[in-house]
């Protein structure tokens, strides 16, 4: 058993969030996965594609309301993003809308999958992804305010050429999306938080320490208290464990 580390917040002069300490839980059931690939029933073809990245569904929703994205590859390789809004559950779909076209990558489904997060109280729908774009290669935001049915032009979050795996949470306005960092000569998570609904990132930072390799992100936003899990990077023998590393964070 993996024991907690007690919290202490601490932070530097400048820094966007005041973290506590690292500390590590086994892996448990309902911490993000594949599993999401379940929601394929009756996915659209998108025109222009070729082949839907089924294990890179991802889903987002309350209550009735149900959101899923996906990836679809076209001929060159390259893909588009797509979202479908369901009222009942994931009986209907709405039509597809697409969020982002502007992929000119080779890399087909072999991507990370994109992040999605629904705002129930706001009604905002918020999303984050790796593309390759003809202005750079990067992670970029996002987001609808009236339930997927018009998405808002793409923010970028970070730019960098290695693919990166990246999670969005919301609380109102105030947007958290964490990122493996594409910059990094180690594996690292990154942080950029916004208080405008993400039309801008106003702060940045580093969600993990420099000495703790990390990997696949995602994040919870409850008012002010930032919680960030990973998967430990591999050591030196190659080897992650069965376990996931996390730390909680005061937004300042």
């Amino acid at each position: 058993m993996f024991g907690v580390i007690a919290f202490a917040l601490v932070a530097c002069v400048g820094e966007p969030v005041a973290w506590g300490d690292v500390s590590y839980r086994g892996s448990q059931l309902g911490d993000p996965d594949a599993r999401s690939a379940v929601f394929s029933a009756n996915l659209p073809n998108v025109s222009g594609g070729v082949d839907q990245c089924l294990r890179l569904i991802r889903t987002a929703g309350a209550g009735s309301d149900l959101f899923r994205v996906w990836w679809t590859s076209r001929s060159d390789s390259s893909v588009v993003l797509s979202m479908q809004h369901s009222r009942d559950g994931g009986a209907n779909w709405s039509a597809p809308v697409t969020v982002e076209a502007r992929d000119r990558g080779r890399r087909g489904c072999d991507r990370p999958a994109p992040g999605v997060f629904y705002d129930s109280t706001s009604g905002y729908l918020h999303l984050v992804y790796f593309i390759e774009s003809a202005n750079g290669a990067g992670v970029f935001f996002a987001h609808s305010m009236d339930k997927g049915a018009m998405f808002h032009s793409p923010v970028p979050v970070v730019y960098g050429n290695a693919p990166a795996a990246a999670s969005v949470a919301a609380n109102g306005d105030s947007v958290v999306v964490v990122f493996e960092d594409p910059n990094a000569t180690a594996p690292r998570i990154g942080i950029a938080l916004s208080h405008s609904t993400g039309h801008i990132f106003e702060a940045r930072g580093d969600a993990t320490p420099d000495d703790v390799p990390a990997i696949a992100p995602w994040v919870t936003l409850d008012h002010r208290k930032i919680t960030v899990w990973w998967k430990p990077g591999e050591d030196v023998a190659g080897n992650r464990g069965d376990r996931v590393g996390y730390r909680v964070g005061r937004w300042s």
